[in-house]
């Protein structure tokens, strides 16, 4: 067993003891084993089942920057702990040097502000190092450094996607989808003259649910409805997720065959067979399954789900064999890996099923964060670009669903298993900063070639929906600031 220790202030407030719990360490590979975390007064404990060095990541308030995922450098285990604090500086403050190296390397053009962010935020590691005899001075200089880090890194990657955005816009605009999620028939709705310059592609909602509310029986016309509207819009079409492993996009009679893998897996092979052979040729996209491998579902064990998955994959390629078929995954982040039984996580599992060669077309991850589960814990810019430079080592194209929240008011229409968590985002959710943040990750996606498509899950609030004040219509049917952005950002940037 292994065991690393941290100091950490104390007394703290019971939420920011719970945040610490969710703390995970990582090796080499950037993906979360098993970790037992233990807070004993001032002290951190973190056990593992190896005695390797790794990179702890902790939830940690940060003055205008919210509470964010931050990890530290890489530790070797030893007797005295380390100053948590100080020790997550450090590893902001490397993250933001090292990805500037290598930004530079292939060409980026600094601003001088960028630098001054970063010498200030050195110079007060140093004196946060220096002065450890005086533990409140200390932390206090850790807490304006990572301050500062967090805004040089976001600094960095705004000018990192403005230079690589103007580079890729001199010979044409980007062939980028940006989608938007679909709903029951979106033809009536008061709003849809304003979704036709927002987006170039739209996302056709069919979960297994909403196509099979009764066994034996399938029902097309949302679908249907959809899949016209969005044709007439001249839309590029994608569907799905056509079985999601979430129990709420579960049909309500599924559950009578909870346990009995076998005959899930014949009902789903039927679905996934009917429904790609019905719009053979008019769908060619389909987000086929979504969240394997990723939650405890239907008595269903992590090989269950990742049998699921390949076998829906060819019995999809076999009904159509000119469309695409995408693996979804949740929480690409995988922080959920450290207090579950599953083995190998998303990246992991990616990787598995592309080696597999079933026909996989390509790997959509659910972006959610600042909510709880099925969403993420929230990070910063930076973050969210490593994430997508990693998968994007499995040499496929990532399509991304993103969502965020706008609000931190009660949403009736939403699943009451999902919270906004208002206190991950400075100030507090709403919709400006919904808009602010949004954009920028939206921006960034589409900066990374490999990314071929950026879908706003949610659309409407006065619909059922999964995340809470994720749309982009308020439940009064009236646009949020978003859409707007979205309507520009199309017209100066994609086809």
């Amino acid at each position: 067993m292994g065991l690393l220790k941290f100091r950490i202030p104390s007394p703290l407030p019971e939420p920011r003891l719970a945040d610490l719990r969710k703390s995970y360490v990582t090796g080499l590979d950037r993906t979360p084993s098993r970790l037992h975390v233990e807070i004993r007064k001032d002290l951190l404990l973190c056990q593992r089942g190896t005695t390797e060095s790794g990179r702890l990541f902790s939830p940690w308030p940060v003055e205008q920057f919210g509470s964010q995922f931050i990890g530290t450098a890489t530790l070797n285990e030893r007797p005295e702990p380390y100053p948590l604090a100080v020790e997550l500086a450090r590893g902001k403050l490397n993250d933001v040097r090292n990805q500037l190296s290598d930004w530079k390397q292939m060409g980026l053009r600094v601003p001088a502000e960028l630098d001054r962010l970063l010498t200030e935020a050195l110079r007060a590691f140093f004196k946060a190092t220096t002065g450890r005899d005086d533990p409140a001075a200390s932390y206090a200089l850790a807490q304006r450094s990572l301050g500062l880090s967090l805004e040089a890194s976001q600094a960095l990657v705004e000018t990192y996607v403005g230079q690589v955005l103007q580079n890729r816009l001199a010979a044409s605009k980007l062939p980028t989808q940006l989608a938007v999620g679909l709903d029951g028939d979106p033809s009536a709705a008061p709003w849809v003259s304003k979704l036709g310059p927002s987006f170039n592609a739209a996302q056709l909602q069919c979960s297994w649910k909403s196509l099979a509310p009764t066994e034996g029986k399938l029902r097309w016309d949302d679908l249907d409805a959809q899949l016209v509207w969005a044709t007439r819009q001249k839309l590029a079409v994608q569907a799905g997720p056509l079985i999601d492993l979430r129990s709420g996009a579960m049909p309500d009679w599924i559950w009578l065959w909870s346990g009995d893998f076998d005959a899930i897996l014949g009902m789903a092979v039927e679905v996934v067979r009917q429904a790609v052979t019905r719009y053979r040729g008019k769908i060619p996209l389909w987000h086929l399954i979504h969240r394997p491998g990723s939650t405890d579902i239907l008595g269903m064990t992590e090989e269950d789900q990742i049998r699921l998955t390949a076998r829906l994959l060819q019995v999809a390629r076999q009904a159509d064999p000119a469309a695409q078929f995408l693996v979804g995954l949740d929480r690409p982040w995988a922080e959920w890996m450290a207090s579950s039984q599953f083995q190998l996580g998303p990246l992991h599992l990616a990787d598995y099923l592309a080696r597999a060669e079933l026909g996989m077309a390509g790997i959509a991850l659910e972006i959610a964060p600042g909510y709880s589960s099925p969403g993420s814990h929230l990070r910063d810019l930076l973050e969210f670009s490593r994430l997508l430079d990693l998968y994007a080592l499995l040499n496929y194209p990532l399509y991304l669903t993103i969502v965020m929240p706008s609000s931190a008011a009660p949403d009736p229409q939403a699943d009451p298993a999902v919270n906004v968590e208002a206190d991950q985002w400075p100030g507090g959710p709403s919709e400006a900063g919904q808009a602010a943040i949004a954009a920028r990750w939206i921006a960034l996606a589409v900066a990374k070639p490999f990314v071929r498509s950026v879908t706003w899950r949610q659309l409407d609030d006065s619909c059922p929906h999964l995340y809470p004040h994720g749309g982009l219509i308020r439940a009064n049917r009236t646009p949020k600031p978003l859409l707007d952005w979205l309507k520009n950002f199309r017209s100066e940037l994609l086809h």
